[in-house]
């Protein structure tokens, strides 16, 4: 939002807090006391965080209040609201730099096409905050208790009522954050309704919150307790009793006579009862005297303004409050999208799990069942599971043919432990992994036009930045290492880089097809921890995307150039075909 339009709302609140005397004789005219206003942005004290053990508001309350305040008046911040989490501070753990592994998990299309959300009520998939749901999902939380807490949440949403009334919140928290675009090119009568349309969602909303998670057991029992805040709070009851003056001014009884075609005959006003228990009520001649001593005072307003006064009270009497709401919309939406990723796998016969996070210290082995690569759907491919073991500090050696599914098989490792440790579900039946310091991931890039270093330089430059950041504890995992050169150099690269790797004790996987110097290592090294994995294949020496112990005897060269259409034969036919062109 425009500095102009921010500071406009901050003096418009300025404005009401010192003409409140004014509007305290004035409220004869319409009766009820007239509270404080606020004035500044009160603190929250419970923030309904979903996903820290130590709840915090992320959300810059007092920007968003400002902001809130002048589309309340009839102007919209609602691309404000929407963009409210992308930079909000997310706890750093060092070593979890996302720009080290986030490119080469294709963070964007994992979110694209494992977890687009679709709720009953909601015409097909639902926009999701990708940008925060983005940083989440790349910044595991520096605490055990807040993986714990993220678990907790998504279990107990497993059931199904807790789950309907769940997405049922998160559907008013989106038209609530709706209500507050801009109101422009409609009419002054049809702002008012907006407004008190807004003030009656928000009630809506808490409502909800406080009957739906009291019985919670997880941290979705902070919804409640932040709707028990904002039920205690003296703008509360306000809002109430404005609402009920709003909607019910009074009962009125009429009798209706019907003829034979059931027209209607005759109607008859038989009785009218005002409702003269809310404290916004006045008798007319009380309203008439206040007018009149206003009027002699110099006042001079009209009806609607003074119901604009109103409202505007009322609101900034719970402003402060709908920043906690926007933070708690992005947060459901990372439980949606890891439920959408859960139902979408289990559709397509595929398990997922959270995984077990040990130490390094324990010296327990990395056991993955059931491994996939959830990336493949974007293909239209159900990914063949597989099963893997290490070493907690092991440096694996992975070979096998082009397209026998190694690649894959480092992308699911990445998002298997990335989304264990960031508390979600993980791409697999059963997993036993070791919390890592930090992920390095790096798969061969395309060429670029601005690229400086020939091939060679530019692989020199990724093992560089790896050793920068890698630490020890973390996972490393390196696709294809040392292709850009001859063999004999790049084998002597690759064992550089093996014995500083054990050096620095991170686990490592790495592909090659240097097969020759694999089998050598594998028959003949004992001074490094290393362990192999090939592509399995099968009777017909087709790969069936499931690892086994051992180094691939071939690339399948061959068999792959049959595959793709490059034999002699068939380029001789393409050359002589071009010849007679």
């Amino acid at each position: 939002m425009h500095r102009d339009t921010v500071a406009a709302a901050r003096a418009r609140r300025t404005r009401h807090r010192r003409r409140a005397p004014d509007a305290a004789a004035a409220r004869g005219a319409v009766a009820g006391p007239w509270l404080v206003p606020s004035g500044l942005v009160s603190e929250v004290q419970r923030v309904p965080d979903l996903l820290y053990a130590e709840p915090r508001l992320g959300v810059d309350a007092a920007e968003l209040c400002a902001a809130l305040d002048f589309a309340f008046a009839g102007g919209g911040c609602l691309e404000q609201l929407e963009r409210a989490l992308d930079g909000a501070p997310l706890p750093i753990v060092p070593g979890w730099d996302p720009t080290c592994f986030a490119a080469d998990l294709f963070t964007g299309e994992f979110i694209d096409t494992c977890m687009a959300v679709t709720l009953s009520g909601a015409a097909g998939p639902v926009p999701l905050g990708t940008t925060f749901l983005s940083r989440v999902l790349t910044h595991p939380p520096p605490d055990e208790a807040s993986v714990a807490l993220r678990r907790e949440v998504q279990v107990e949403l497993e059931d199904t009522s807790r789950r309907r009334a769940f997405e049922a919140l998160y559907l008013e928290l989106r038209r609530l954050r709706q209500a507050f675009d801009h109101l422009s090119g409609v009419t002054r009568y049809e702002v008012t309704r907006r407004r008190i349309d807004t003030l009656t969602l928000f009630q809506s909303i808490v409502a909800r919150a406080a009957t739906d998670f009291g019985d919670a057991n997880s941290a979705l029992g902070r919804i409640a307790a932040l709707a028990e805040e904002i039920t205690s709070s003296p703008g509360w009851s306000q809002l109430v009793e404005l609402l009920d003056y709003e909607n019910e001014l009074a009962r009125v009884d009429v009798r209706m006579r019907l003829g034979a075609d059931g027209r209607v005959r005759r109607m008859e006003l038989v009785a009218v009862e005002e409702n003269r228990t809310n404290r916004f009520y006045a008798t007319p001649l009380g309203r008439w005297v206040a007018r009149i001593v206003l009027l002699w005072r110099g006042y001079r307003f009209s009806g609607e303004e003074l119901v604009d006064r109103w409202l505007d009270h009322v609101f900034q009497g719970l402003s402060h409050f709908i920043p906690p709401l926007i933070q708690l919309l992005g947060h459901m939406e990372v439980y949606l999208a890891s439920l959408a990723f859960k139902s979408l796998c289990e559709a397509k016969g595929l398990a997922v799990c959270f995984p077990e996070l040990t130490t390094t210290d324990d010296g327990e082995a990395r056991r993955v069942e059931g491994l996939f690569n959830p990336l493949l759907f974007k293909q239209g491919v159900v990914p063949r599971p597989c099963d893997v073991t290490a070493a907690p500090r092991a440096l694996t050696i992975i070979t096998g043919p082009n397209s026998g599914g190694k690649t894959r098989l480092l992308q699911a490792l990445g998002w298997t432990q990335l989304l264990g440790q960031v508390g979600l579900y993980a791409p697999a039946r059963r997993a036993r992994l070791p919390r890592a310091t930090g992920m390095f991931i790096s798969l061969i890039d395309e060429p670029k036009a601005e690229q400086k270093e020939g091939r060679l330089g530019t692989e020199l430059m990724r093992i560089r930045r790896m050793f920068e950041t890698t630490r020890t504890g973390g996972l490393v995992l390196l696709d294809e290492l040392c292709s850009g050169t001859n063999p004999s150099e790049g084998e002597e690269i690759f064992y550089l880089v093996l014995s500083l790797l054990d050096e620095l004790g991170p686990a490592s996987f790495i592909t090659t097809h240097f097969l020759e110097f694999a089998r050598t290592l594998a028959g003949e090294d004992e001074a490094l921890p290393l362990s192999f994995l090939q592509v399995e294949l099968d009777a017909e020496q087709r790969p069936t995307y499931g690892f086994v112990a051992g180094v691939a005897t071939t690339s399948l060269a061959a068999q792959t150039a049959a595959r793709l259409g490059v034999t002699r034969e068939e380029l001789m036919a393409l050359v002589r075909r071009n010849t007679r062109r």
